[in-house]
């Protein structure tokens, strides 16, 4: 096949061999070119015009044959990236998008891996080529408003690599896998936090339980805000849910189920090992103790420095001001004591839900000591928990089959490959200016043809001279 290609390639040498000769003839005979005689030259021509067309039909329908033959064997293929970041030059990860990965070494050599080629990955590398619609614009970058990204690219793969005992659409086809394969590896939303473990769940304290359960149920919730912020009514075929509704869902596992479960735990007063359960309470809430005073002397070193403040110094003022909507409002400017009341108001705060924590710890180690379970009651929680575990699994599996079906329909799989079909009327309009080129030169030659013929009897040894010679020896003394 890569002789078919290089049919067209040899037809141009030959045009440039003809016009050569042509040029060559003309500039020997063209001070012996009276009009008169051209124009008898283009008559004795007359007889030889069918010929010249049947060779110039000739010559169009190889130019043409072989330039179709080469665009189906060697196609150029087109990678259209079709998610919201590519028009901003990222990738779904919001990541920095870099075309050059398309033909990187380590996406190569996986092509030669996988394709069991006989090349290198530097001569693979020699055999593409990558470009971009914008290559031929000449961008202005003095201006950002100026800048354009572009979310296609053209991928060729020369003839030559059929040399390789391959062709280039099985390259092609290779590379357009691999590459899809590792985009969506690498930069694609890494939906991994979906793949909830409970292993750690074995042997762990009741209310412990509840606190991993809450982790793990948390990696769900705060996953699907994003996809919620791009399309809040997408849903799958056939499953009424949604990104908002998944979450709601979440949210009343969260604030309800585990809630309901830590309140059966306190109330009986489960734990596993209730005196070292106890002993990490009283731990945990001397650490807390620490943290709660640091956050009090915080908050009052704020409160002293305010004191400090003059009357006068305090005061504020308004300053005419626009807001966004381009209306006209009065600002209040922020002196320092406003800042110090803003921490200390932080730092009450932090206060406040450390004694909550301790509270609540002293309250658990109270109901822990006091208990007298019955081994019913803990397997009444051992069910629960099972049962939340199933819970949280089937919330998981529905956030997966939900976000996948966006991604496959809405991010129509990242990236689309097609390759481009060939362009018969370009290779019609290249094969109609060759075969031009060529009648023009055949008949070029063909009116030259005579005078030319003439110019070489003409000269000394040519084959007038030597006919006269014979002629002269042939005769009687």
């Amino acid at each position: 096949m890569i002789l078919v290609c290089a049919i067209v390639p040899a037809l141009i040498l030959g045009l440039a061999v003809l016009y050569a000769v042509l040029l060559r003839r003309f500039f020997i005979v063209k001070a012996k070119l009276p009009v008169l005689g051209v124009r008898g030259a283009l008559g004795r021509t007359a007889g030889k015009r069918r010929k010249l067309a049947a060779l110039g039909a000739l010559f169009f329908v190889v130019c043409l044959a072989a330039q179709v033959a080469a665009a189906i064997w060697a196609p150029e293929m087109l990678m259209v990236f079709n998610y919201e970041e590519a028009a901003r030059g990222q990738n779904p990860n919001v990541t920095r998008f870099n075309e050059s990965n398309i033909l990187s070494e380590g996406i190569l050599e996986q092509v030669i891996q996988r394709g069991g080629l006989e090349l290198s990955a530097e001569q693979l590398s020699g055999c593409l080529s990558i470009s971009t619609p914008l290559d031929a614009e000449k961008l202005d970058v003095s201006q950002e408003s100026d800048l354009k990204i572009s979310t296609e690219y053209h991928v060729r793969c020369a003839e030559r690599v059929s040399l390789y005992h391959t062709d280039p659409k099985t390259v092609l086809n290779l590379l357009a896998d691999v590459y899809w394969e590792n985009f969506v590896q690498n930069y694609a939303e890494n939906d991994s936090i979906l793949d909830l473990s409970f292993d750690k769940l074995e042997g762990m304290e009741y209310l412990d339980a509840k606190d991993y359960l809450e982790m793990q149920a948390n990696k769900l919730r705060n996953y699907l805000p994003g996809y919620s912020a791009e399309s809040s009514s997408f849903r799958a075929e056939g499953n009424e849910e949604t990104f908002a509704s998944l979450s709601q869902k979440i949210s009343n596992f969260i604030d309800i189920e585990l809630e309901r479960y830590e309140a059966f735990v306190l109330e009986n007063g489960l734990a596993g090992n209730r005196t070292t359960y106890q002993s990490r309470m009283q731990y945990a809430n001397r650490r807390l103790d620490v943290s709660k005073r640091k956050e009090m002397a915080a908050h009052d070193v704020r409160i002293e420095a305010i004191n400090m403040y003059n009357a006068y110094m305090t005061r504020f003022v308004l300053i005419p001001t626009y807001d966004t909507n381009k209306e006209f409002y009065m600002s209040k400017t922020k002196v320092g004591v406003d800042y110090f009341a803003d921490e200390a108001k932080e730092h009450l705060e932090s206060a406040t839900k450390l004694v909550e924590e301790m509270e609540h710890n002293s309250y658990a180690a109270q109901q822990i000591g006091a208990s007298y379970a019955s081994t019913a009651l803990y397997t009444q929680a051992d069910q629960r928990i099972e049962a939340l575990k199933a819970e949280l699994l089937n919330l998981a599996a529905q956030s997966r089959e939900l976000c996948s079906t966006y991604v496959k329909e809405k991010r129509d799989g990242y990236i689309q490959v097609s390759f481009a079909p060939p362009a018969v009327p370009e290779s019609v309009l290249k094969s109609l200016a060759l075969t031009a080129l060529f009648v023009a030169a055949l008949g070029g030659n063909a009116v030259l043809a005579p005078f030319y013929q003439e110019y070489r009897n003409s000269r000394p040894g040519g084959r007038k001279g030597k006919r006269e010679e014979i002629l002269r020896e042939e005769a009687p003394a």
